[in-house]
């Protein structure tokens, strides 16, 4: 999809409850007047099995007959698939023109309301999901923990979250000071260590997120005093959907922590994290997280490639919505089992992707109740985080850690 068409529609992925399948989720901004808009290309390209495509109207102002019938061939194309096109909350004048003979004789089911999607799929759902089901759908371990035993407890998982960080931490950072004492011929291994940690703590990079560019960019030109002599620095990207923070700042916590604290005010819940991905793990791992109980944040410390629903929101770059929890085989039984014990029933993964659509982080708000569908205006604030926020760690990567490596070298050259 070129640019322009990423910005008229955006998507993501529904996945309803009482293990029903899935929802491919579109929507669209603006006007529907012509036939060949970006939106009918991509329902069409649809891929899976999805039980049915949903495009949400209630951006779109106005819409022509040609859109309208653009919509039924595409109802006709997919239903030959087995896949229903769903229309939701369409404006009076939408919905004036899609009521015409043609377009209902197409199959394209409309309804009123974006809430509406999981009712018209799951007719037969349980009432008590759609009252709140109950707090955990797995039997729980009985814990009869004093107060002093409690704190003891916490005392022990923290000591053992720090150990956990150093484990992975130190391999890390042993090859990267190795690569620094045989590139600059120095005398030992502490040596490394102190420009690894004097550039950290000068350009505010973590020393992992160090270490790790000191493994993986190019080895600079022999000679040259810049490690980066072509490279041309550029300002931040703006962060106008985090306006609790200065972009300005170059400050990766920062943006972090306000990523996480937006998302769950938009999203109406105290609890999420913000995960980034990690090459050198394999995986996402948790940045910054509220409201989720020390068993979760352990066990999902770092997420892999299956068995969640922020690894496949990672793997196919679309914002995913479990509805619930507890029926939803996109979870491995275990993580299942942590992500109830956290309180948590349904969950939002939206990924921080780059302009060229490369995944670096993943935003989730996890919420108490099943059956929990973002609004409309909820589900682009999201994108809008989402988009922003991986352009700017995107620039956080080819600026402040480069300059923490331009920093690196100069005082290595110097010693």
């Amino acid at each position: 999809m070129n640019d322009k068409g990423a910005r008229e529609i955006w998507s993501g992925v529904i996945r309803l409850p009482a293990a029903a399948g899935w929802l491919q989720m579109l929507g669209a901004d603006g006007m529907l007047e012509s036939a060949d808009h970006p939106l009918f290309s991509t329902i069409l390209e649809t891929e899976g099995q999805p039980q049915a495509v949903a495009v949400d109207l209630s951006g779109v102002r106005r819409m022509s007959g040609a859109a309208a019938r653009a919509l039924a061939k595409c109802a006709t194309e997919l239903g030959s698939r087995d896949i229903h096109l769903m229309v939701a909350a369409p404006s009076d004048e939408a919905a004036r023109a899609l009521a015409v003979d043609e377009v209902a004789d197409s199959g394209l089911v409309l309804l009123p309301e974006i809430h509406d999607l999981i009712t018209a799929c799951v007719p037969d759902l349980p009432d008590s999901l759609w009252n709140g089901g109950a707090s955990a759908a797995v039997p729980l371990p009985a814990t009869e923990l004093d107060a002093l035993s409690r704190e003891e407890l916490d005392r022990l998982r923290g000591k053992v979250r720090d150990l956990q960080a150093k484990v992975r931490t130190h391999p890390l950072v042993a090859q990267a000071q190795g690569v620094l004492q045989e590139r600059y011929r120095l005398r030992d291994g502490q040596a490394a260590f102190t420009l690894l940690q004097t550039a950290s703590q000068r350009h505010n990079v973590k020393l992992r997120s160090l270490a790790s560019a000191v493994l993986s960019a190019p080895r600079p030109e022999q000679g040259e005093t810049r490690w980066f002599p072509d490279r041309v620095r550029t300002r931040p990207p703006k962060l106008t959907a985090l306006r609790q923070v200065n972009s300005e700042s170059a400050n990766r916590g920062a943006v972090i922590s306000a990523v996480l604290h937006q998302t769950l005010l938009i999203s109406d819940t105290a609890m999420g994290n913000v995960q980034l991905a990690d090459r050198h793990a394999g995986g996402l791992r948790i940045e910054k997280h509220q409201g989720l109980n020390e068993e979760f944040v352990d066990y999902f410390d770092v997420v892999g490639k299956d068995g969640t629903s922020c690894a496949q929101a990672a793997r196919n770059v679309t914002r995913v919505t479990v509805t619930d929890v507890a029926t939803d085989p996109v979870f491995s039984e275990e993580a299942r089992y942590k992500i109830l014990q956290a309180g948590s029933r349904a969950a939002h993964s939206t990924p921080l992707t780059t302009g060229r659509g490369i995944c670096l982080g993943m935003v989730s708000s996890h919420h108490e109740r099943p059956v929990h569908l973002l609004g409309p205006a909820q589900a682009r604030a999201m994108d809008r985080i989402g988009d922003q926020a991986g352009r700017w760690l995107a620039w956080h990567q080819r600026t402040v850690v480069l300059d923490a490596l331009e920093h690196l070298h100069r005082l290595a050259l110097s010693a």
